[in-house]
């Protein structure tokens, strides 16, 4: 999968998260997901981490975006969407 199907699929589950809070706002590769000006809380984050990992699963490809590898990493793969689609397309391309 190329990284801009990512980008996309990224994109696009995030910006349903948002809309369904009745928020909205420009996202793109440098919008800040967690951490300061992020678009998400805790919660928020979770429902993404949960939406994408279903929606890759559905393209049949099954990735764990809460694993060790994520949350033993000095930089956190959750800081930006460009951060995000990297340790995705890494997932990924380790099949």
């Amino acid at each position: 999968m190329k990284n801009e199907q990512i980008l996309q699929t990224v994109v696009s589950i995030v910006s349903e998260y948002q809309a369904s809070q009745g928020v909205e706002c420009d996202i793109n590769q440098e919008t800040a997901l967690f951490g300061d000006d992020a678009i998400l809380d805790s919660m928020g984050l979770v429902n993404v981490v949960i939406d994408l990992e279903s929606e890759f699963l559905d393209k049949g490809i099954e990735i764990s975006l809460t694993s060790e590898k994520a949350m033993s990493r000095r930089n956190s793969p959750f800081r930006t969407i460009d951060t995000l689609v990297t340790f995705i397309s890494e997932l990924i391309n380790e099949h």
